[in-house]
C-alpha cells in the first residue's frame, strides 16, 4: 500500500471548498490525472454516492468507481474506489478558519499489479507524487479565484522531478517550496 498526505490552507470558507471537493462533475477542473468522468449517482457529497472516474495512469486509461463513504459538511469527505486490481481510500478533513480554511487530505492507494510489477511502476509512483501536488495546488487556486478552469490551465509552479532513488523522501528544499505554496505533502 501507498499513501499520499498533504495539509495546505486556502483563503476561501471550509463550505465552499467542502462542496468543491463533494461534486464530482467538478472534479475535471482540478484533479490533473482525470481524463473524463464516468456516470454520477445520487446527491453530491451525499454517503452512498457514487462516481466513475477515467485517470490517466503509465500510459493507460483506468476506470475508478468511486463511493462516499463519509460526509459531514463542511468537515470530512471520504471515498473509496476500486479499479481493476487496485483500490484507492480518498480523506478529506477540513477545519473552518472563517474566511479562509485549513485542509489535510491523505489519499491510500495500491495500484493494479500490472503497473506496480514493472519498471512504469516506480515512475508512475514519482509521477502521481508530482500530479497530487499539482491536483491539490489546482484545488486552490481554483476554490481562492473561483474561477473554473481545466487541470492543464491551472498549473504548479515549476518544479524538478524526483530522481528515482529519492522517490520515498524529499529533501529540506522540497519541503521549505511545499510549505511556500501552503501546504506540506508526505509520502511512503
Amino acid at each position: 500500500m501507498s499513501h499520499l498526505s498533504t495539509t495546505l490552507r486556502i483563503d476561501a470558507p471550509a463550505t465552499a471548498v467542502w462542496d468543491l471537493i463533494a461534486d464530482p462533475a467538478r472534479s475535471p477542473e482540478w484533479q490533473t490525472l482525470l481524463a473524463e468522468m464516468g456516470e454520477i449517482a445520487g446527491r453530491a457529497g451525499g454517503i452512498g454516492s457514487s462516481f466513475v472516474g477515467f485517470y490517466k495512469v503509465a500510459g493507460r486509461k483506468l476506470a475508478s468507481r468511486f463511493v462516499v463513504t463519509a460526509a459531514e459538511r463542511p468537515t470530512v469527505l471520504q471515498v473509496n474506489g476500486t479499479t481493476g486490481g487496485g483500490w484507492a481510500r480518498w480523506t478529506t478533513m477540513i477545519d473552518d478558519l472563517g474566511a479562509a480554511c485549513e485542509i489535510h487530505v491523505r489519499l491510500e492507494y495500491e495500484l493494479p499489479g500490472e503497473i506496480v510489477g514493472s519498471l512504469f511502476g516506480l515512475l508512475t509512483g514519482n509521477r502521481i507524487e508530482r500530479e497530487f501536488r499539482r491536483t491539490y495546488d489546482n484545488l486552490k487556486a481554483l476554490a481562492e479565484t473561483g474561477t473554473a478552469s481545466s487541470s492543464a490551465s491551472v498549473q504548479a509552479p515549476e518544479r524538478q522531478p524526483t530522481p528515482i532513488s529519492a522517490a520515498a523522501s524529499f529533501d529540506l528544499d522540497e519541503q521549505e517550496e511545499d510549505e511556500a505554496h501552503g501546504g506540506r505533502l508526505a509520502t511512503n
